[in-house]
């Protein structure tokens, strides 16, 4: 009974001698690691250990018989690691085991956690230390004008109330993404049906008030063969900062200033391209635009925050999207959305 209990065990459980080679290691390798326990036997335990480790733990060894513990990181693949938390028994001196006994709790969960308050962290201090800086200028740009305002000629005031309500407009834009990027740290995954035609078209009739906006001509291509269910929140952010990027990064020099949207819909998932001929963006740049507060451009007047945003809403959304784009020709990005149409979401 207590070997069925150890083999059904989540952990790993491994016996050595007293030269620290391995008489025993329960069948749970194989689930973690893809490894038959039998090629494991025979081999030195410290084999498997990071030299850094080897050192501290034989002293740990040499100084009692006390059980010790330690956390190590093995690479499964390439680009993956499975955390433990190991501990030791020494039984060295043991009459009948005369060796060590590890057991080797996974916690790699615990540790993608971890990695990610840490990362939400860094994040949050970068968010309130530039957001702080970034509210500063709008506002005090409009105190300004509103002085000069008070104390100019009447046929002025108009052209100063003008200024005024674009550093307000600005303001207003900066708080709006700042609410998108909170949001969509904190609030809850959702599962919802999704007309992206009227959504497109609502945010086409939005996107009429950015400058040039109703210059710019806009083709729709929908496609769609089956229902699409996701997040209707997180999936208009991703909508709204693209298409507004593609409106505002035109060249208006073109005698056809235009930009395409044109997306597939099948029950696996909601393929969405969004193209432009815009000003494009430089070859060194394309990997960086997605990073928190880049600016590729000295046109952009935005907090760079958008793209950032758009890709961190995807990956919750456990999709990809990906960029090309030449500079002088335009840019085109592709989404890729899954379709919650025959499955609830996960919820974390």
């Amino acid at each position: 009974m207590f070997q069925e209990l150890v083999e059904n065990s989540g952990d790993i459980i491994i016996v050595t001698d007293r030269e620290f080679r391995v008489r025993y290691i329960s069948s749970s390798v194989i689930k973690v690691f893809g490894i038959e326990p039998v090629s494991v036997v025979g081999r030195n335990i410290f084999d498997f250990v990071r030299r850094d480790k080897v050192e501290p733990w034989m002293d740990c060894l040499a100084e009692a018989s006390y059980p010790f513990m330690d956390e190590i990181a093995v690479h499964v693949q390439e680009s993956e690691k499975v955390y433990f938390d190991v501990h030791v028994s020494n039984m060295l001196n043991h009459y009948k085991v005369q060796g060590l006994v590890l057991k080797l709790h996974d916690i790699t969960k615990k540790k993608e956690k971890e990695k990610e308050l840490v990362r939400s962290n860094q994040h949050l201090d970068q968010v309130i230390y530039k957001t702080t800086h970034d509210l500063k200028a709008p506002v005090m740009s409009a105190l300004g004008l509103v002085k000069i305002a008070e104390d100019a000629p009447a046929e002025e005031k108009d052209q100063y109330i003008s200024m005024i309500k674009k550093s307000l407009l600005k303001l207003d834009s900066y708080i709006e993404e700042m609410n998108n990027f909170f949001r969509n740290e904190k609030l809850a995954l959702q599962r919802e049906r999704i007309d992206l035609h009227q959504l497109l078209q609502e945010e086409q009739e939005n996107l009429k008030n950015l400058s040039h906006g109703n210059k710019i001509q806009v083709f729709l291509q929908l496609d769609n063969r089956a229902e699409w269910y996701s997040d209707l929140v997180r999936v208009k952010t991703i909508i709204t900062n693209i298409f507004s990027n593609a409106i505002k990064y035109q060249d208006l020099q073109k005698s056809n200033p235009f930009v395409k949207i044109v997306s597939k819909v099948t029950d696996e998932c909601c393929n969405i391209w969004i193209e432009d001929n815009g000003i494009g963006i430089e070859p060194e740049f394309q990997e960086k635009i997605f990073d928190l507060f880049f600016r590729a451009t000295d046109q952009s007047q935005g907090t760079g925050l958008g793209l950032f945003i758009v890709k961190d809403t995807v990956e919750r959304l456990k999709g990809s999207i990906e960029v090309k784009s030449a500079m002088g020709k335009g840019t085109t990005f592709f989404i890729r959305i899954p379709n919650q149409l025959h499955q609830p979401i996960e919820v974390e």
